[in-house]
């Protein structure tokens, strides 16, 4: 009997925990190669925001969806204030590559296509964006 009041706990519990969970789909526009890597990280603060995928709440990795559009599918959030990052590694060696001043020499792109800055990349709350419900967005990715 105890046993069965637990399964019916679970069973009661787990509609509320999956009604919170949110999903975000990041669609990917510009892709310069096929054959490359799309590496795509979701940060919930500036901290390693937009380079360091360590710092990120999730990393995903670009698919081809069926109507040949990249898509990175982000599950299970929590409604907050996110930022997405995205880099179309070419040479696929799991970093950006940079000129000797750190200028990105791989396309990159962030939510809200927040442009880069003369001396640093996009700030977390220029990129920001609060997930409410389920959502569809696009990121082009720079140059």
């Amino acid at each position: 009997m105890e046993d069965l009041k637990k399964y019916l706990w679970l069973v009661l519990l787990f509609p509320i925990v999956s009604v919170n969970a949110l999903d975000l789909e990041v669609e990917i526009l510009n892709r310069k190669s096929k054959q490359s890597v799309i590496r795509c990280g979701i940060f919930v603060s500036q901290e390693g925001f937009p380079s360091d995928e360590k710092k990120a709440v999730m990393r995903v990795l670009g698919v081809e969806s069926n109507q040949q559009k990249t898509i990175c599918n982000f599950k299970g959030l929590q409604g907050k204030l996110y930022a997405v990052s995205v880099l179309e590694d070419i040479n696929a060696n799991g970093k950006m590559e940079t000129t000797f001043v750190g200028f990105p020499k791989e396309p990159w792109g962030v939510s809200n296509d927040a442009p880069m800055h003369p001396f640093g990349p996009p700030t977390f709350e220029e990129a920001g964006f609060l997930l409410k419900s389920n959502l569809n967005i696009q990121i082009k990715l720079n140059q």
